[in-house]
């Protein structure tokens, strides 16, 4: 059993080392998916397809429950992202007939351009699969509008997020620094 941590945010949230989420956190969360799909209401009916992908919400919860994570660096977040749609993009192109290979594909060079461009990020994985299996996703257009702009924009509301929170006392639910955890 763990230990529990010291920092109990307004005493509302049970904290344990290494696993803790302040109400901030929680809320900051919350907004950038709200944001997400605000901005995708108000553009779908004039862009004619949605601009949020579902697998933005699984790195916004690497950005705000695990700041310290390699996985969680701007370049992983944003440049895993954007190359894993673009393989995705192109696995769907090439094997348009046999979409199921086409996934395969697209996953496996997804983690090899991840890897060797050291811009690791597990959700981006998922974006390549989306783009796959969703034909109104299979463009170039959804490459920039939804995925590299939503991925720009959940790392900068986490950045903002994160330097308001180390100005805000711990008691309060505030984060003094991030240590980087290698994964």
């Amino acid at each position: 059993m763990q230990q529990p941590d010291q920092r109990k945010p307004f005493g509302l949230l049970p904290t344990f080392k290494g696993l803790s989420i302040s109400p901030i956190e929680v809320v900051a969360s919350a907004l950038a998916i709200g944001a997400l799909l605000l901005a995708s209401m108000a553009t779908t009916d004039l862009i004619g397809y949605s601009l949020f992908v579902p697998s933005l919400a699984a790195s916004v919860v690497i950005l705000f429950i695990e700041p310290g994570m390699t996985v969680s660096r701007s370049w992983n977040v944003i440049a895993g992202q954007f190359l894993s749609a673009v393989v995705g993009l192109a696995c769907i192109s090439l094997v348009s007939t046999h979409p199921g290979i086409a996934a395969m594909l697209a996953m496996a060079l997804a983690l090899i351009v991840m890897r060797t461009l050291r811009c690791l990020h597990p959700p981006a994985a998922a974006t390549a699969l989306i783009i796959v299996v969703t034909p109104s996703a299979a463009h170039i257009e959804f490459l920039f509008m939804p995925v590299l702009f939503g991925s720009i924009a959940i790392v900068a509301f986490a950045w903002v997020v994160h330097v308001v929170e180390r100005r805000i006392p711990r008691r309060w639910g505030g984060r003094r620094e991030v240590e980087r955890i290698e994964a």
